[in-house]
This record gives C-alpha cells, sequence and structure tokens, in this order.
C-alpha cells in the first residue's frame, strides 16, 4: 500500500505520518517545503518519499517526476488545508474548495491507472453531511451554498463546501470515501503537547486574557475536545479497516462522557491560576452581542463560538466499526497539561526541548536525558522553571553519564497550576511521585523554592538512604519583607529588562551581564505575560516568608551557596557548604560551574 497524504507537515498529519512509519506501508508525502518534512522522512526513509507541491494549485504544483510518483499511490489521506477560523472567503474558498478540486482532479487520474482503494477525508464534526447522498447530490458547491450552511463563516462554510465536492466526486467515480469528523484537537494524552494554536489555543488565549469572563451557554453547552494521537489512531485504523458503503465518523463522545462548558471553564480558569467565570449567559444572547460589537471591543472572532455546541451527534457508525478500547478514549484526557503547555507558547514563543524528552508525571511536565547509575533530579526556584535548567542538567549529564529528570513545577513552565486546600500540597505530592518511580534512589537536587520544598519532603520522611540531597541557595533567613503581591505584581508588568536587571543585580540574584543572564531576563519579562506563572510565583513567595526552614535542615545536607545573594543569609545551621561568588541564581547564569560542584559532591 502506498498513501499520499496532504497535510502531513500539519498538528494532526505529523502524529499519522509517525504512527503509519511503524506499519507495512509506504507513504508518500505532498509537502510545500521538503526541509521542513526531513524529519518526517527520517522516521522510515525506506518507506517515506517527499513530494513537493500545494493543495491550492492545479495538479497540486506537481513537476513531472513527483507527479509520477503520485501516480504510484493507491490510497490517499486529506487532512490538509490551515486552521484559521478568521480566514476570509477568497482565501478559504482557495484553500478548502479550490483545493479539493485539485486533489480530486489527481485522485481521479490515479483511480484511472490505479484503482484507489479509499480516499479518507478529515473534515469536521459541525459538517451536516452524512452518506446520505440525497441531501448533497445536487448541490453546485461552486455556484451556491447548501442551505445548511447558510450564514456560517467562510471558514466552515468553504471546508464543508468542499466536504459535499469530495463526496460527489468520489460517489461518481466509485472510489470508496471515508470521511473522518474530529472535533478540536488539542495535543497527545501522554503530554498535552499542543503546537497548533488556533482551535483550543484560541480559546485558552480567551480566558488566559479575561476576555471572556462569562460562561457561554451554561450547563447544556460543551467544547468537544480530542487528543491527537487518538484521531490519528482512528485515521490509522481506518486506512486498514475494510471498506464500507458508509463510512462517516462523527469523532464525538456521547454527550455524558465530555465535560459541560461550565466544568470545563472552571478547570481550565483554576489551572492558569485565574478565577473561575460565575455568571452563565445564553448562548443566542453572546452572539449577538458579539455580532453587534461585542467582537471588536474584546477582541475574540465571533466565529470562535462555533466551537461550542448542545448538539447530541450521531455516532453510531464510530462504534460499529471500532475497538470499544479505541471508543472510550475520544474523549479528551490530559486536557490541562495542554491548557498549560499552548499557555507556555503564548507566554515564551516555541522553544526547543531538544535533546530532552518529555513525559507527564501526575499532572506534572517533565525532562529527560538518558543516563545510567543514579539519576539526579533537579528541581528549580521561583522565577524560573525547568527549561532554566537545561545547561546545568546537560553539564551534568556530559560529567556523570547519568540520567537527569528535570520538573515544570505545577504553575510553572508547561505545568497546570493545581489547586488545593494546602498550596504546598501539589508540589509535594509530585515530589512523591517523582521518589515512587525512581524507587532504587536518586540525588534530589533542589534550587531556592525547589531546595525548600525538598527541607519539607525530608521532614515528611519521603527520602530514603538510598537518596541523596543537595541545596542550591536554601532560601532559609530572608533578609528583607516581601512585598505585597499586587506591588510585585505591577513593577514585574511595567519593569523594562534594563530595570529587571538593576534590581536583580542590586538583591544578588544575578552578579553580571552575561549571556546566560540575558536570557534568563528575557524569559521573567516575558512571563508577566501568563496569570498562572506570575499569581504562582507571587502566592509562593509569600508562602516561603511563612515557613520556617532553619527549623527543618539536617546538618549532613550539602549546599551550595552563592555568596554574593544579598537578599538571603547562608544558612547557620550547618558547616557543610561550598561557597560560589556567585549571585542567588547562579544555578542558571554560571551552570558549568555549578556542575563542576556538584559532581565533586556527588561523586568525590
Amino acid at each position: 500500500m502506498n498513501i499520499l497524504i496532504i497535510g502531513a507537515t500539519g498538528f494532526i498529519g505529523k502524529e499519522i505520518v509517525k504512527q503509519l512509519a511503524r506499519e507495512d506501508v509506504f507513504l508518500t508525502l505532498l509537502v510545500r517545503n521538503s526541509a521542513k518534512a526531513r524529519p518526517l522522512q527520517a522516521l522510515a526513509p525506506e518507506k517515506i518519499a517527499l513530494v513537493t507541491g500545494d493543495l491550492t494549485k492545479e495538479n497540486l504544483g506537481l513537476n513531472a517526476i513527483d507527479h509520477e510518483r503520485a501516480m504510484h499511490c493507491n490510497m490517499i489521506l486529506h487532512c490538509g488545508g490551515p486552521m484559521d477560523i478568521t480566514l476570509s472567503e477568497a482565501a478559504a474558498k482557495s484553500s478548502f474548495l479550490e483545493g479539493s478540486k485539485n486533489l480530486m482532479s489527481l485522485a481521479k487520474e490515479i483511480n484511472k491507472r490505479n484503482k484507489l482503494k479509499k480516499i479518507i477525508h478529515v473534515a469536521g464534526y459541525m459538517s451536516p453531511f452524512t452518506d446520505d447522498a440525497s441531501v448533497w447530490e445536487t448541490t453546485d458547491v461552486f455556484k451556491e451554498v447548501h442551505p445548511a450552511l447558510l450564514g456560517t463563516p467562510p471558514y466552515e462554510q468553504m471546508k464543508f463546501l468542499s466536504d459535499i465536492y469530495i463526496r460527489q466526486e468520489a460517489k461518481k467515480h466509485h472510489i470508496p470515501l471515508a470521511v473522518i469528523n474530529p472535533p478540536t484537537v488539542i495535543g497527545d494524552e501522554q503530554t498535552g503537547s499542543t503546537e497548533q494554536l488556533e482551535g483550543f489555543g484560541l480559546f485558552i488565549k480567551i480566558i488566559r486574557s479575561g476576555a471572556l469572563p462569562v460562561i457561554p451557554g451554561g450547563t447544556d453547552y460543551r467544547l468537544p475536545l480530542i487528543n491527537k494521537n487518538v484521531l490519528a489512531q482512528f485515521i490509522v485504523k481506518t486506512i486498514f479497516n475494510e471498506t464500507k458503503d458508509e463510512m462517516t465518523y462523527p469523532l464525538v463522545a456521547d454527550k455524558h462522557a465530555d465535560k459541560e462548558i461550565v466544568q470545563l471553564m472552571g478547570l481550565i480558569s483554576e489551572s492558569l491560576n485565574r478565577s473561575k467565570p460565575r455568571l452563565s449567559v445564553p448562548f443566542g444572547l453572546l452572539k449577538f452581542v458579539m455580532a453587534a460589537g461585542g467582537s471588536k471591543l474584546t477582541g475574540i472572532p465571533e466565529s470562535s463560538l462555533n466551537f461550542l455546541t448542545n448538539r447530541t451527534f450521531d455516532n453510531r457508525l464510530t462504534k460499529r466499526d471500532f475497538e470499544s478500547e479505541l471508543i472510550k478514549k475520544i474523549a479528551a484526557s490530559n486536557i490541562l497539561l495542554a491548557v498549560a503547555d499552548i499557555d507556555f507558547r503564548l507566554t515564551y514563543g516555541e522553544e526547543s526541548l531538544t535533546p530532552y524528552t518529555r513525559i507527564a508525571v501526575d499532572e506534572a511536565t517533565v525532562y529527560q536525558l538518558e543516563g545510567s547509575a543514579t539519576p539526579l533530579v533537579l528541581l528549580h526556584g521561583l522565577f524560573s522553571d525547568g527549561t532554566d535548567l537545561f545547561q546545568l542538567g546537560l553539564a551534568l549529564n556530559k560529567q556523570t553519564g547519568r540520567k537527569i529528570i528535570i520538573a515544570d513545577l505545577p504553575g510553572f513552565g508547561r505545568s497546570p497550576f493545581i489547586k488545593k486546600q494546602q498550596l504546598l500540597t501539589p508540589y509535594l505530592e509530585l515530589i512523591r511521585s517523582l521518589k515512587n518511580i525512581l524507587p532504587d534512589g536518586s540525588v534530589f537536587i533542589g534550587h531556592s523554592f525547589g531546595a525548600a520544598l525538598l527541607l519539607t519532603a525530608a521532614e515528611q520522611r519521603f527520602f530514603s538512604e538510598n537518596d541523596q540531597l543537595i541545596l542550591l541557595q536554601p532560601p532559609i533567613h530572608k533578609t528583607d519583607s516581601v512585598p505585597a503581591t499586587w506591588l510585585s505584581k505591577l513593577a514585574l508588568k511595567h519593569a523594562s529588562e534594563r530595570q529587571l536587571l538593576a534590581y536583580f543585580t542590586k538583591k544578588g540574584l544575578l552578579i553580571d551581564e552575561a549571556a546566560s543572564s540575558s536570557e534568563y531576563l528575557k524569559r521573567v519579562k516575558k512571563s508577566v505575560r501568563s496569570s498562572r506563572i506570575v499569581n504562582t510565583t507571587l502566592q509562593l513567595n509569600r508562602l516561603l516568608k511563612e515557613m520556617t526552614l532553619h527549623q527543618r535542615i539536617d546538618p549532613s545536607i550539602p549546599i551550595i551557596w552563592g555568596t554574593e545573594d544579598k537578599s538571603y543569609l547562608p544558612p547557620r545551621e550547618t558547616t557543610k557548604i561550598v561557597d560560589l561568588p556567585l549571585g542567588h541564581h547562579f544555578p542558571i547564569s554560571h551552570p558549568q560551574e555549578t556542575a563542576d560542584v556538584l559532581v565533586e559532591l556527588i561523586e568525590g
């Protein structure tokens, strides 16, 4: 089998290629930029070929050689097209309707020579069309709008007109057609990684900005979500499933399995460390307000509300043709990890994880570098996250060959804030979970607030004799008071990078303008964009002042101390201290120097 895939480099397409690369099939990927697709081809170079083209161009813009490669395919998967609900009518028509015309022209050509086994088209769950041809077969999509699509925004209208056109042409030329209708797609169920910032990302953007302080529609409405890896599993199954006369598959869970919008917005708001909206507004009234100018006033696209629904979907064919275990996974899991991931991207932009890999432990994001012997676990402090310790982790991995584990604490980095009665509870639960997956012992290294957590966990007897603790700048004796939360937030929001550097230098948090310090301060400045990160930082900063850490310190625990820190005094409770002539954030600003001392303590 040789499958021509349209949209292979997209959010969904990449996951499909990843799963199909493990199967006994050949893949021909239509891409506009072959360089962008090389990592996908590298998954199985002997089975994956690239052809350069464009869905919006006649003959898909293929040259003679690539056209011939496409002609050897015997199945087509179309999951291409932009995810942009604000597209103009002209742009939407070009991407979807004209694109489907160009695709079906090639499909008919391939079918004459090769007999296509199947076309699979990924449309959308709000499509009103099924396998009942009487509803759509007489519509001339290039001259009229189907009655069911009148008044819909250009994005939806053109996308579903292309659905009609592909159905018409497939029927006319006796090509088996399967249509997959997914709801809003979020990151995979393992990590929540959501590169696509439209769709669900737009919803998160609206909530984090405070532009929608009400609940649209109330308890009768929902926002159906599916994890991208689960959607890809359905598509892969469709490729190998037996061809049937009816193959339109809405991938929407039964209503009771999805969270009501009231519950979903509450969970999202809490995970962003924001107040939950309380007031429900009738859906029709909210749409009227948006159409009457509310959209311009709030910056919320009117069409963004179209993802919410109170409909019940007929998913009998889906349940007929797929295993029950896969059906159970339709309603998305790990939603809050996806929320945090999107919030991270909106705050910092794209940041590479390479060479780290990413997993989830409970509801937190954890990064790993492979290695042997006893693992090293790094916990960051406030005004930072796990990625700020990447350089330290790399240096330690290089010098020791050990596995490195770095956690994003709840409310930081790519981990959602977790609201509990006691603020510290989710942080301690994360340490316990890390300890549980590392039963043979580890070296736990905590910086600043991370060190305070380790001291608290040690007092509660989390660790065994196989574990070792090392504290970096434990915040035991603070020299000055903590300003009011509102004042701290205001200062962070309006301070320039130069002012931040002056403040951090004055307080001995940093001691110079090294490149690492500069990059760190840029991230601190960007963090103000996220209520999740700022509110969590300030709440924990005040809690830290109340913690009696000096009563918990074990004199046998080694400490590395930055002597230029003017905000904290070195611990008087122990003499096992290694001094460095650096500031409070030395693990971030001077990772190599920190690693050198840590290696001596661990292995010396």
